[in-house]
């Protein structure tokens, strides 16, 4: 809370007489040495940061005590270290970086939920409140997130030392990431799963001949004068007639129907009951965990596997596969359009999908989840884009990135729904339906509309396969950096602090492999019969409200804590222009109030969470609540934890204690009021220690203050201070003198550098001071 260094300097640039000296003095000479002295890494730039002195002193010494010895301050790990305490790693170019964020923006997503709101929000009118939104929350959130990382080079925890009382917001966005990679890949999962199964002659969800069919399982087919609505299953193992109809099917055929709104009567489609019958094994509710489906577990370990071999080296494999996540998807879905613009039906779909209805620009509710996919599509305010910008080189063009992601991801959203809907279209001439009665949001877009829609094509399989790799592909693209950004976010922390060696490749790959296994274990609460009702509860717990805190205190804290002059100024030093009117305009202004009316709407116009047509029970509805919170209570609580940590409890403590001013009315009653104190405090200044102390606040926090200038000087001089503190090399009495300013000690701390140079920092903390005196501190 309290930097020494800071406050002393000031002193010296308020000190005009001082700064006219200095002006007339040599250059100052980055050395612990006298000038004239050289070391190895004066002449060598290949010297290790060890083998360069970084403390700038005068020429003159110590001459004068009132003038601060400036030292160079380098994060952990030397001047050019990353948390890892070596040097960081960077992007192999600059194409593999925007081809991961590509891949990281643009994922199923994508595919299924633009779309769906799309038609559902007012069709082509919704494309104004969404490209609105882009333009007045996307963009600014992603420019500042990639712009941010960039900047600091280093994870979306460590990052938050630009305000350590709030690295709590870190937390929890790296939170939404790591619940986010869990369910994430179930849903990979479950394309893997449907790859493996077109892998057939005939795919397995094309006709009802199979043990998890139903009797409510029809093969819907166009009406015709010689046809009935119910095309007979040749393959079904029931009896049959000599006409070749079933028994079963022929039975039941006039009890259910397409048209029907009672679950109970409305038939089913092969694709419908395969995936909810034979995939997921659904169950009727959350509370009825079902049976353990060990098909789609082992679909799970195999896309963990996938995980875990490619991010084993970090953004080294992950660069280098995104050449393919990133460009597959879009060769794809150009062929699957080419083919779907050709089918009949294709262009009442289309008409469908961009058709505006302006009437429902109205509803709160069209601009709320305008807002809230953005969020979802641009992947923004979960640590993704800050990890993956902070291996950038520094003075990389960050806001041209912004700007060609944001748009492409955009675009692709668009694009995929021409793709979906050409399909829809072609379903709805085949079932003689509106193409709103064949249309469903969610995975039911993905995994049974689509899937369905490809047993009407020639070479189903053939298509199956491409279509389920695509999948993939956009599963996988997104889940690379949503683990990615949970493994370098943990992997930096545990680097500064020392637990995992930095030059220790082997437990950086235990490490990740270690955690992999950890979320596919977690993963395994999703593969009962009820765990899409608790993907489906999580999903809508992490991916909305929580997004709106974390990017409206995010913006708070740069633009108005850290600051928007500083802000720019970073900005303005790396690629080399400060931020237009735009940018300054959404970060202050526009960008905030947008999201705290959104923030306000949700609360206010509260819905239950549903899943179809079912509806969670009152306490998982309170779950949906509580998981939320759990993600936005690390922003206070890390910041109720940073203050008091940090002195704040000192004030607490002080300000609870009476007035000064307590005490009895009356003169007298008062002088033996305060006699009665001194004894029972057995102190002979009239209970100091009882009242609120101005002075006492001034002693502690100079204390902390001075402690922690004391430690800063330690870390300054090793590459690790945790290893400093387990060696003999450093004197022992210097870190506890730094906790007692009141017993003046210089101290001479020595630590030997790699290049075998003994550096000696000095120190003196405290001296003769009263309470109400200045404690001094010079290096």
């Amino acid at each position: 809370m309290w930097d020494g260094n800071s406050d002393l300097a000031k002193i010296v640039d308020n000190s005009e007489e001082k700064n006219s000296q200095l002006q007339d003095k040599p250059p100052l000479d980055c050395g612990g040495d006298p000038p004239g002295k050289k070391y190895k890494g004066d002449d060598d730039p290949n010297a290790t940061t060890d083998e360069k002195a970084p403390i700038a002193r005068h020429p003159d010494g110590d001459k004068d005590q009132h003038v601060m010895n400036f030292e160079v301050s380098y994060p952990p790990g030397g001047a050019d270290a990353g948390p890892e305490g070596g040097e960081r790693a960077e992007w192999g170019n600059k194409v593999e970086f925007l081809l991961t964020c590509v891949g990281y923006a643009v994922g199923l997503g994508n595919v299924w939920r633009f779309p769906y709101l799309c038609y559902k929000n007012g069709g082509g009118a919704f494309l104004l409140p969404y490209c609105l939104m882009l333009v007045v929350v996307g963009l600014p959130c992603f420019f500042m997130e990639l712009s941010f990382g960039q900047f600091a080079s280093v994870g979306p925890l460590t990052i938050w030392r630009i305000s350590p009382l709030f690295k709590g917001l870190g937390y929890s966005m790296v939170m939404v990431s790591l619940v986010l990679s869990v369910y994430y890949n179930v849903i990979v999962a479950q394309c893997l799963f449907f790859l493996a199964s077109s892998l057939q002659s005939r795919v397995p969800w094309a006709d009802c001949g199979h043990s998890w069919n139903s009797w409510r399982c029809r093969e819907f087919e166009p009406k015709s004068a010689n046809s009935s609505l119910i095309k007979p299953d040749a393959n079904s193992t029931g009896l049959s007639l000599e006409n070749g109809t079933n028994i079963v099917t022929s039975f039941f055929a006039d009890n259910c129907s397409f048209d029907s709104n009672d679950t109970a009567t409305k038939c089913r489609t092969p694709a419908e009951e395969f995936y909810e019958d034979f995939v997921l094994k659904i169950t009727d509710g959350i509370d009825q965990p079902g049976e353990f489906n060990w098909l789609l577990t082992l679909a799970l370990l195999a896309a963990w596997i996938i995980v875990a071999v490619v991010l084993i080296k970090g953004i080294q494999s992950l660069g280098k596969v995104s050449y393919f996540t990133a460009s597959f998807p879009y060769i794809m879905l150009s062929i699957l359009l080419i083919r779907g613009a050709t089918l009949p039906g294709s262009l009442d779909g289309v008409i469908f999908y961009v058709k505006p209805e302006w009437s429902r620009l109205k509803d709160y509710k069209v601009w709320m989840e305008a807002a809230t996919q953005i969020f979802f599509n641009l992947s923004c305010c979960n640590g993704g884009l800050i990890a993956m910008s902070s291996y950038n080189k520094f003075r990389n063009n960050c806001q041209q990135d912004a700007i060609f992601v944001a748009v492409v991801n955009a675009l692709t959203s668009v694009f995929a729904g021409f793709v979906i809907f050409c399909n829809l279209g072609f379903m709805a001439h085949q079932k003689q339906l509106p193409v709103a009665d064949v249309a469903k949001g969610g995975p039911g877009l993905a995994f049974i509309v689509y899937p369905e829609a490809l047993t009407h094509l020639p070479l189903t399989p053939m298509w199956a396969v491409l279509f389920f790799i695509m999948m993939a592909t956009l599963g996988f693209g997104s889940q690379f950096s949503i683990v990615e950004t949970v493994l370098s976010a943990f992997q930096d922390e545990m680097r500064v602090k020392g637990i995992i060696n930095p030059a220790s490749k082997l437990q950086a790959i235990v490490y990740r492999v270690a955690v992999c296994a950890i979320l596919f274990i977690v993963g395994l609460s999703m593969m009962y019969g009820g765990g899409m009702f608790l993907l489906n509860l999580i999903d809508n717990a992490v991916s909305t409200f929580p997004l709106l805190v974390c990017g409206f205190m995010e913006l708070f804290v740069i633009m108005f804590v850290y600051g928007y002059d500083h802000f720019a100024e970073d900005i303005k030093m790396m690629v080399g222009g400060s931020p237009n009117i735009y940018w300054r305009a959404t970060w202050k202004v526009v960008t905030p109030v947008i999201l705290v009316v959104l923030i306000l709407i949700m609360a206010i116009f509260n819905e239950p969470v549903t899943y179809g047509d079912y509806v969670y029970a009152m306490p998982f509805q309170i779950m949906s609540h509580l998981i939320g919170v759990f993600i936005i209570m690390w922003i206070p609580g890390y910041y109720i934890y940073k203050y008091c940590r940090e002195g704040g409890f000192v004030l607490m403590k002080e300000f609870h204690k009476p007035a000064e001013e307590w005490g009895p009315a009356q003169r007298t009653d008062r002088e033996e009021f305060l006699e009665n104190l001194a004894k029972r405090t057995d102190s002979m200044d009239g209970g100091a220690n009882f009242y609120q102390s101005k002075l006492s606040v001034a002693a502690e926090l100079q204390r902390a203050a001075s402690k922690e200038s004391g430690l800063n000087r330690l870390r300054s001089h090793t590459n690790s201070f945790s290893a400093l503190q387990q060696s003999t090399v450093y004197d022992q009495q210097a870190i506890a003198s730094a906790a007692n300013p009141q017993q003046p000690l210089q101290s001479q701390v020595s630590t030997q550098s790699a290049g075998g140079r003994l550096q000696q920092p000095s120190f003196s903390i405290g001296g003769d001071k009263t309470a109400g005196e200045d404690i001094q501190t010079t290096v």
